[in-house]
């Protein structure tokens, strides 16, 4: 049958809906309240995949209330049950990511490239989560592109794959828009790379390494 959250868990996991909900005029988003409820909640980490599904209904009963009821109800219920997450709520409008200077609602495109030689660092997640968050406080999209073109110093690893894909949903509550391959892509790089030659924008160096250093400052 799988896990299922008790009576008690599921009554958190709506007010941590309900919190995001009034921080978003209503309209609270699966991804972000499962980030919550993985800082706040390490218990739950272990069920993840499972808890998704419940996450995302506590988000439309908070949606729906909000709609109902208003976003004042929320607020009261809030206060009642769960003031510290009004304080957090208010942290967080303070202290969020920064706007993005000239960013247009819809064309906003981010992309994390990491190297699939092996499981996510801590530095990575932080470029995980702000890229995710970006592309969904824009409604724009964001990519994973694996950089699997370097078979030398950091050698593609099978598992990686997959593993890394599992790490970012659990890190953002979902996959990203698009997955990418950057093996898969060569003869497009090629192709851009010999049009930007073509047009006055790159060059070929043909010095050696000697001749090269001779230039350096």
């Amino acid at each position: 049958m799988g896990w299922t959250p008790n009576d008690a868990e599921r009554g958190r996991l709506l007010l941590f809906a309900m919190q995001n909900s009034l921080g978003h005029d209503g309209t609270a988003q699966a991804g972000s309240v499962m980030g919550s409820v993985m800082a706040a909640l390490p218990e739950l980490r272990p069920h993840a995949r499972e808890l998704k599904r419940f996450i995302e209904n506590a988000v439309e009963d908070a949606n729906t209330l909000a709609a109902d009821r208003g976003l004042a109800h929320l607020r009261e219920i809030l206060e009642r049950d769960a003031p510290h997450l009004l304080e957090k709520q208010g942290r967080e409008k303070r202290e969020g990511l920064p706007k993005l200077e000239n960013a247009i609602r819809g064309e906003v495109v981010l992309r994390f490239a990491p190297n699939p030689n092996g499981p996510l660092s801590f530095g990575h997640s932080r470029g995980v989560v702000v890229n995710s968050e970006y592309a969904r406080l824009y409604d724009g999209e964001w990519i994973l592109r694996f950089d699997d073109t370097d078979t030398v110093v950091k050698p593609p690893l099978p598992a990686a794959y997959e593993m890394i894909l599992q790490e970012v949903e659990w890190l953002c509550g979902s996959r990203p828009d698009r997955v990418l391959f950057a093996s898969d892509r060569i003869e497009i790089y090629h192709a851009q790379a010999a049009e930007l030659i073509e047009i006055g924008g790159a060059y070929v160096c043909t010095l050696s390494a000697e001749e090269f250093r001779g230039f350096r400052l």
